[in-house]
């Protein structure tokens, strides 16, 4: 995680660590393990972290280093009176038929060359030269660029990579890493007219290269080498992630899927808001609906959680602009490239094969055990103002805050409210409660202490409890917010304040009893 992210490491959420022990399992046991990320996490470099943390896992590994792309330097024009670069072919362009230097055209550029006195009706073919015939190694000699690499990582011949990695009775047995986000080679040589395999072919015969050479020799598991192969869904085949998804017996697939919770969402929030001390009893619950808050919109997306966290201040009145504009500056792809994924779903281990796309641009993600959908895509539909969606999520934030201080408000009403009932226990537990006991003669007492806040409002309309002033207000308060909460609303300021306000003064006044 970087500075944007907050002061802890992605590597230190104990979701991320949990998939990472996982992986290291499966490489110990000898599978290969296939880890696939959303593109975000490629784009924002925090694939390089996850890769390496999980290849340094194991005791024996051998990272290969993605291919070096070397820039081109501009060809210098040469100076007045300078002759242009000579047409040279170095030792390796004669060996396989390649083409000369670009020379310099022009006048200036041939001022130096001696004057050939070439008959006039020699032709020397200037106008249409003939090409310089390729030539290529045959089929069986071609391989792809990646085992070149390789090759020179293990010192044998690209054609020798996979009977040294194979080897029985050798004591190093590697995990070979890869990343394959940085494989941009196709094929390296194809037969004439065959169809070009895609990106990753080379991985993939890598791969089953591997797998067969070692189902030959006969190894165990504690003898096999391992790739783990770190990708994005657009890096690999299709095909081949399907068929490594129902592979149990050689290869461990791994999804971002569900790696994130509640828990790591929170410690970012933590992380990232400033230190602060915990002041009243009001104020810690307006800072733990607030903290709640964020999580529950954020959920899967990090950066969008510290974002928050520092642009939000907690006021309902407020949100929904500010979540608007940190949604707009996020590295989230589009959410309207994405197809419906409303009803698609998924599986505890994978997305569903209708949602990974959206998974892949960041859309859509398994979070709490849930399908959760980014909050950009509530913006990304066309719909004016606020979106229903983001009173729902504060709502549920809400309840899990509010609701056990309404709860534990509760108790101590009900417990108040035993010296203040003007009618027999019994007699107000029958009248006023949603479900009374059976035996309510043998256990009055505890029936009434388990009453509904709206039981005792009822029960104080319906003169069984006489509650004083402050108390009576501090009781509407909580009927009022319990029925919003219960009917997926959320609290706006106004009401939330006052709750917190007076149950701040109840906590006095019962701490004086």
């Amino acid at each position: 995680m970087t500075a944007e992210q907050g002061d802890g490491s992605l590597l230190s959420l104990p979701g991320v660590r949990r998939q990472l022990d996982s992986m290291a399992a499966d490489l110990a046991a000898g599978l290969n393990c296939l880890w696939l990320l959303p593109d975000h996490l490629v784009d924002t470099g925090h694939a390089e972290e996850l890769y390496r943390a999980a290849l340094h896992s194991a005791p024996d590994r051998l990272d290969i280093r993605p291919p070096e792309v070397l820039p081109v330097p501009a060809p210098r024009r040469p100076e007045a009176g300078e002759a242009g670069p000579r047409a040279s072919l170095d030792d390796g362009e004669r060996a396989w038929g390649r083409g000369v230097e670009e020379v310099w055209e022009g006048d200036d550029a041939w001022d130096s060359l001696p004057d050939l006195d070439f008959d006039d009706g020699f032709d020397i073919g200037w106008t249409e030269a003939a090409p310089v015939p390729a030539r290529s190694l045959p089929l069986e000699h071609a391989m792809p660029e990646l085992f070149e690499r390789l090759g020179k990582e293990l010192a044998v011949s690209p054609t020798e990579v996979i009977e040294r990695l194979a080897v029985r009775g050798s004591r190093w047995r590697p995990v070979v890493g890869l990343r394959a986000w940085c494989e941009t080679e196709e094929t390296a040589s194809e037969p004439a007219g065959a169809p070009a395999s895609g990106r990753g072919s080379a991985i993939e015969r890598l791969l089953r290269s591997l797998t067969a050479a070692v189902k030959e020799a006969g190894l165990s598991p504690q003898e096999r080498p391992r790739l783990l192969i770190v990708a994005r869904l657009r890096d690999l085949p299709v095909s081949l992630v399907n068929e490594l998804d129902r592979d149990i017996a050689t290869t461990a697939v791994h999804w971002w899927w569900g790696t994130v919770g509640r828990l790591d969402t929170a410690l970012v929030v933590e992380a990232a808001k400033p230190p602060t001390s915990s002041g009243t009893l009001e104020r810690r619950i307006l800072m733990t609906v607030r903290e709640e808050t964020i999580a529950e919109l954020a959920s899967f997306d990090l950066v969008l959680a510290r974002r928050l966290t520092m642009e939000w201040d907690g006021t309902t009145h407020r949100l929904d602009a500010v979540l608007r504009s940190c949604v707009d500056s996020l590295p989230t792809a589009d959410a309207r490239a994405c197809p419906e994924v409303s009803f698609g779903r998924g599986t505890p281990r994978r997305p569903g094969s209708s949602l990974r796309q959206a998974w892949a641009r960041g859309v859509v993600q398994s979070w709490e055990g849930r399908l959760r959908h980014h909050p950009a895509r509530w913006y990304a539909i066309g719909a004016q103002g606020e979106p229903p969606e983001l009173s729902v999520a504060v709502g549920q934030a809400q309840q899990r805050v509010v609701l056990p201080w309404i709860e534990d408000a509760r108790e101590q009403l009900a417990r108040l409210g035993l010296g203040y009932a003007t009618r027999p226990l019994g007699v107000v537990v029958a009248d006023f409660s949603a479900r009374p006991p059976a035996d309510l003669g043998n256990c009055a007492q505890q029936a009434f202490l388990e009453l509904e806040v709206g039981s005792l409002l009822a029960a104080y309309h319906g003169d069984g409890i006489a509650f004083p002033a402050e108390e009576l207000k501090l009781l509407k308060l909580l009927v009022k917010a319990r029925n919003i909460l219960s009917h997926r609303g959320a609290l706006r300021d106004y009401t939330l304040r006052a709750l917190c306000d007076e149950l701040t003064s109840a906590h006095r006044r019962w701490a004086k009893l």
